[in-house]
């Protein structure tokens, strides 16, 4: 339809044309004394559009000339774009094939091209350190230095070869000189985590953590485990020094109190300076909320705190979450650091029934050892060499759950045994894990 329509209106404008050419009957007279010239209207029409094209020809032609060589140099220089842009993907896909000669002969006409130098010069860098090449790395580093606007990209390079390397001095070194210039992005202090940990500052590291923390850069899992190794590392460091150790218990944060492998190591070493009411609080505080079977055996275990007050803090906890086989244990433990023969060994044989492992085996072996019942106690022995080693345990002899009677020490009644101490009650080699 717009052809249709395109074709009627050229003939209707020849048409049209034609007719006034064909009734025009005016001249145009051109005086140059003593000439004249007489020319129809029709025929100067002709002349002057003939004469105004050519000029524009002629014009026109002039200046593509003119311009020609700048027209021949952008050509060239679109080609040698093409060429680099071609050349920086290979050398990329190079790169992550991980061909990384290939990457760093790929990347040589990039180069040459002034936007894609510089970048080019960090890929070439990435290749020369995967092939372990220091001299040819450092090149490519200096020739990336050179180019405006990537130094914080040259530094964080830096420091993240030197993390691959296991140099975290070097890595912080640049990481300081990024933070200088005012730089404190995420990847940054990414890294910086990453060499304190290698380094062992884990204060620095646990300061890196909260930072990744309250910006959201940082999975929770990954955030928890660098927490409790740092925390471990710091309690595990300060064992002897109290104040240390107070600094340190007054900086956990809320969350950080309830990491029961931070309370592991926290909880013994407060202990140890006679911090025990700050050492039973972090216990308490994880227990009362959820049980654990590490931090039931440390409670039982915390000599700085009365065997009266532990087990009475035990039964709290058995009153809290019902029957377990490690809060069960803890109780046949300190029953026998009181001298309550028989509930210890009600507790101790109820423990070796719900749980029937190697400690439990062992505990209730050398409570019954003491008291004298030594066929049971070797059976008990045997039974937990033969878990330690793997092997399925065998049939163990009839004996009743709780303990009929109270079960009396194996002397004669007028000769009273004095009482022992706590940590004597059940010694015997191999007697725990």
């Amino acid at each position: 339809m717009r052809r249709l329509i395109a074709v009627l209106l050229v003939v209707s404008a020849a048409v049209g044309l034609a007719l006034l050419v064909h009734f025009n009957e005016g001249n145009v007279a051109i005086l140059w004394p003593p000439y004249r010239v007489d020319l129809s209207i029709n025929l100067f029409a002709i002349l002057l559009i003939s004469t105004v094209a050519a000029a524009f020809a002629l014009v026109y032609m002039f200046f593509n000339a003119i311009a020609l060589p700048q027209r021949v140099r952008d050509f060239r220089q679109r080609r040698a774009r093409q060429s680099a842009i071609r050349g920086f993907r290979d050398a990329l896909i190079a790169l992550f094939e991980g061909r990384y000669g290939r990457s760093e002969r790929l990347i040589k006409p990039a180069l040459n091209d002034a936007e894609l130098s510089g970048i080019a010069a960090l890929v070439a860098a990435r290749a020369a350190q995967r092939l372990n090449d220091p001299e040819r790395l450092e090149q490519w580093f200096e020739r990336a230095e050179s180019e405006p606007g990537l130094a914080q990209a040259v530094l964080l390079t830096r420091a993240e070869f030197a993390l691959d390397e296991s140099e975290p001095a070097r890595a912080l070194q640049a990481i300081d000189r990024l933070h200088s210039g005012g730089a404190r992005h995420i990847q940054a202090l990414r890294l910086a985590l990453k060499a304190h940990e290698q380094s062992g500052r884990w204060q620095d590291v646990l300061q890196g953590v909260r930072q990744l923390v309250k910006r959201e850069a940082l999975h929770p899992t990954v955030a928890r485990s660098l927490t409790v190794r740092a925390l471990r590392a710091q309690f595990s460091a300060a064992r002897d020094n109290a104040d240390r150790l107070d600094a340190l218990y007054r900086s956990l944060s809320v969350a950080e109190r309830g990491l029961e492998e931070v309370v592991e190591v926290a909880a013994p070493a407060l202990a140890e300076v006679g911090r025990t009411e700050q050492a039973m609080g972090l216990l308490l505080g994880v227990l009362r909320d959820r049980l654990d079977d590490r931090l039931v055996s440390v409670l039982a275990r915390l000599e700085a705190v009365s065997s009266r007050d532990r087990l009475r803090e035990i039964e709290g906890l058995r009153a809290r979450h019902g029957e377990h086989a490690s809060l069960t244990l803890a109780a046949g433990r300190l029953c026998a650091a009181e001298s309550l023969w028989g509930k210890s060994e009600e507790f101790l044989r109820r423990a070796a029934t719900q749980s029937p492992d190697q400690e439990s085996l062992t505990t209730l072996a050398a409570l019954l050892e003491h008291l004298g019942q030594h066929d049971e106690a070797a059976t008990l022995w045997r039974s937990a060499a033969l878990f330690e080693r793997g092997d399925p345990l065998p049939e163990r002899p009839a004996a009743p759950i709780v303990a009929s009677g109270p079960a009396l020490p194996p002397h004669l009644p007028d000769t009273p045994e004095p009482a022992q101490p706590e940590n004597e009650a059940l010694e015997r080699p191999g007697a725990s894990r």
